[in-house]
């Protein structure tokens, strides 16, 4: 499956993404959580790493990853960019 950038973040709960800054990936994880706005994002800690905060101000870019049998994932509607 090619990564696929997402631009709704309110789709993301649930869902394993690669977050990239200036095209070099900065961590993969399970979304955990997005403000009202969908202008930031929480990854769920995951071993040694704590739960974070990343911020579309800031240049943040969220990518699906590839098939993951515990996602939700989302509809094939939604992956419009």
């Amino acid at each position: 499956m090619d990564s696929t950038r997402i631009e709704d973040w309110d789709l993301l709960p649930g869902t394993l993404v690669e977050v990239r800054l200036r095209g070099s990936i900065v961590r993969t994880g399970r979304v955990d959580a997005v403000s009202l706005k969908a202008e930031v994002l929480w990854l769920a800690n995951d071993g040694a790493h704590p739960r974070q905060l990343f911020e579309k101000a800031e240049g943040y870019e969220v990518w699906l990853c590839g098939a993951d049998e515990d996602s939700p994932g989302l509809p094939e509607s939604e992956l419009a960019v």
